[in-house]
């Protein structure tokens, strides 16, 4: 009966079905990608708090989800930033329910909670974004060498794909302020 009143509301257009995620999650990822065909993720948010279609709470790194889909979460981030050639910062999110995840979208540009994860990582992610469009490689730029363990002012190129990550810095809590 339902999808009959569906299909009324406009002859001829297109139903998506969509199955219902229960006790879901708004995750995401948080990407910076250059120019080199190098990409990486840094950490990301858990943004399940939202009102009207803006985000109220946003707090890193996400700790809902068990690590092993966190990390399939981030590694999921990069390969699509790497699939597309995408070159700059941005964020692709997940809707993450008990069970399972599935991608929602990507924003291909900084986003306001983008000083949760500066604080987690260590990362000013402007000035990366700046340096990246600048044409510097990742490897390059001296928040992201740091962020790896490398020597902040050094030249030498690494495999961003196989160093690991300095662990988050902490953990932190964004809040929108609404009247």
């Amino acid at each position: 009966a339902d999808y009959e009143a569906c299909k009324a509301e406009v002859p001829g257009s297109p139903i998506f079905v969509q199955q219902l995620a229960t006790n879901a999650r708004h995750l995401e990822v948080q990407v910076v990608a250059d120019t080199h065909g190098n990409a990486i993720s840094l950490n990301g948010r858990d943004c399940s708090v939202q009102r009207r279609c803006q985000k109220i709470i946003e707090e890193g790194p996400m700790s809902v989800a068990p690590e092993e889909i966190r990390r399939q979460l981030e590694e999921g981030a990069v390969r699509l930033c790497k699939a597309v050639s995408y070159c700059s910062a941005g964020t692709v999110e997940y809707l993450y329910y008990p069970g399972g995840y599935t991608f929602l979208e990507v924003n291909p540009r900084l986003q306001v909670e983008h000083p949760v994860t500066e604080a987690i990582t260590g990362i000013n992610i402007p000035a990366v974004q700046l340096q990246v469009a600048m044409g510097i490689p990742l490897f390059a730029i001296g928040d992201i060498r740091t962020f790896y363990g490398q020597d902040r002012d050094g030249t030498c190129e690494f495999d961003l794909s196989r160093s690991n990550q300095s662990p988050p810095l902490g953990h932190c809590i964004s809040a929108r302020v609404t009247a």
